[in-house]
């Protein structure tokens, strides 16, 4: 007999779509603080934060996938995730969610995949117990904060993937 394999996953409510994750990619949820510090003109990067007795990058996920975002609701919360990249100048990055993540334990049958243009800052769009989400590009994240952390302001490429988002 065939075991099926479960991912234990998250699914992390945004502004536009939620975000379907591995749990393993998260390690904390914290209340919103407004960042400081913001020396760089890239505006998916909103300053740093103090997590833990340290400084960590803040991001809009919605920005950098070029899609709106407001800054601040009622909801607003932190996800704090792990760099999934070596030669980070930092092991974690906050990220702007709202309100709480769902746990989720898929198994591959659950995810299906939707017939929607993806984002820059996107491997693929697919539906969750009926809810359309994406799936992150969590690669391009850790990328974009190395850039960002190794450039000059004003000196940072642009990503170009082959698939066009439409903003």
């Amino acid at each position: 007999m065939m075991e099926t394999r479960t991912l234990s996953s998250l699914l992390i409510p945004m502004q536009q779509k939620p975000l379907l994750v591995p749990a393993v990619c998260v390690v904390d949820i914290i209340d919103y603080s407004r960042p400081t510090g913001k020396n760089h003109p890239e505006d998916w990067y909103l300053g740093d934060i103090v997590w833990r007795g340290q400084q960590i990058p803040l991001i809009a996920f919605e920005r950098l996938n070029q899609r709106r975002f407001a800054e601040f609701s009622p909801s607003a919360r932190l996800a704090i995730f792990n760099t999934m990249t070596e030669g980070s100048e930092t092991s974690f990055y906050g990220m702007v969610i709202q309100g709480l993540p769902q746990s989720i334990e898929l198994q591959f049958s659950d995810v299906q995949t939707a017939e929607a243009e993806t984002g820059v800052a996107e491997k693929a769009q697919v539906i969750v117990n009926r809810l359309p989400s994406c799936i992150p590009n969590l690669e391009l994240v850790d990328e974009k904060l190395k850039t960002l952390t190794h450039s000059p302001p004003g000196d940072l490429p642009e990503h170009h993937p082959t698939d066009t988002a439409s903003v």
